[in-house]
């Protein structure tokens, strides 16, 4: 069992790189593409909006798929779009191109969560979800610098091309271990009622869009934020997308071992309280290198903790609708991103880098009101509930 996890998890780290890699790149694309940051903030958008908008219409489209086809298809669909990226002659086929690799991620992140929620019984969901989304850590701490690296000294066309061999092999190891005849419950127009007349499931879910915008709303331009604020050169924008990723694996790693004994809302509030108080202390780390390390880790250690938090909280919260909420919380999540890229393009384009962590603490802290709203609808509908 453990083992057709780590298949997940792994098919999550070859999404989550794919999906991540852009802001480590990002002066690399815009010296070889001759374009704007806010530009290139547009792939992110591009692919998140794909993802934001195809993902609920690809869950309901999809139920009749046993899930081992359906995760090996997406993960190939990723491969082969990451590939024929490599080869693209300029900016606006990289952008198409960037939408067709969103469709395997729209699928692959939403379903393999599901599809953990299968694979383990009930009283392992939220430690089975929280290792999947492990996933999206690992690409954090070792993807995203390592392609950042690479990019910076072999090209972000290779590098993306590597991307796509590996996305190719996760996607036969994915075919091996994860059993056949696996089928989630068909999301049928009932089901998405029942989601749509669920009010803490969408204050929920409302909080991972709002935490996603203001991350991204600087995380988009990181490595353009690094250059300005510590004059970061490739290698040091690598590391500190290394240590990014560090504290992201222990903040998912500690969310998961507690989330089934003090619930996925509070371990959802905290990572966001850690998002919250880095973004608001960002403007000191200008001109200092150890103040911008501190801020970095701190913002990792909740970055991706409230992602398996909140997919975690969601099936919880209604099990008969985790297909469908799963799904719908990934588009969220992927709205943000889309959202955070493009605010954070017209701060950076009118007045620089040095008001973007500003906007997204911000909308980071109203992401913790609206979920702690959700959390206490949810406690008070539980009171009331009849014997």
């Amino acid at each position: 069992m453990r083992t057709q996890l780590w298949s997940l998890t792994l098919g999550n780290f070859a999404i989550g790189t794919g999906a991540l890699i852009v802001p480590g790149m990002l002066n690399e694309l815009t010296a070889d593409l001759h374009v704007s940051a806010a530009a290139v903030g547009m792939l992110i958008s591009a692919f998140a909006l794909t993802v934001c908008i195809g993902g609920p219409f690809l869950a309901s489209w999809t139920t009749a798929i046993e899930r081992r086809k359906l995760l090996t298809a997406a993960l190939v669909l990723y491969a082969v779009a990451h590939v024929a990226a490599a080869f693209v002659p300029g900016y606006e086929s990289l952008l198409a191109v960037r939408v067709v690799t969103a469709i395997g991620a729209a699928i692959f992140t939403a379903q393999a969560a599901a599809t953990a929620g299968l694979i383990v019984p009930p009283d392992q969901r939220g430690k089975a979800i929280g290792l999947v989304f492990l996933g999206w850590s690992i690409a954090a701490v070792v993807g995203v610098p390592l392609g950042a690296y690479l990019g910076a000294h072999i090209g972000w066309r290779l590098t993306i091309a590597l991307v796509g061999a590996m996305s190719a092999l996760l996607a036969v190891w994915v075919w091996i271990q994860i059993p056949p005849r696996l089928f989630v419950a068909p999301m049928d127009r009932a089901a998405w009622q029942s989601l749509f007349g669920n009010r803490p499931l969408l204050l929920a879910i409302a909080s991972t869009a709002l935490q996603a915008i203001g991350q991204f709303t600087i995380f988009s331009y990181m490595a353009r934020v690094l250059k300005d604020f510590i004059a970061a050169s490739p290698t040091t924008i690598s590391l500190m997308f290394l240590c990014f990723g560090m504290t992201g694996v222990l903040g998912n790693v500690i969310g998961t071992r507690v989330m089934d004994r003090v619930g996925a809302a509070r371990v959802s509030l905290v990572a966001m309280g850690c998002m919250a108080t880095a973004l608001v202390f960002w403007p000191l780390t200008r001109d200092s290198l150890a103040v911008t390390v501190a801020m970095i880790l701190l913002w990792g250690l909740g970055c991706f903790a409230v992602n398996s938090a909140q997919q975690t909280r969601l099936v919880g919260l209604a099990p008969n609708l985790a297909s469908a909420s799963v799904a719908l919380n990934s588009s969220a999540l992927y709205f943000g991103q889309a959202l955070g890229a493009f605010i954070g393009g017209i701060i950076i384009t009118a007045e620089g880098t040095s008001r973007l962590s500003i906007i997204g603490a911000v909308l980071v802290v109203i992401a913790m009101a609206v979920s702690h709203l959700a959390a206490s609808m949810s406690s008070r509908a539980l009171c009331v509930k009849p014997a």
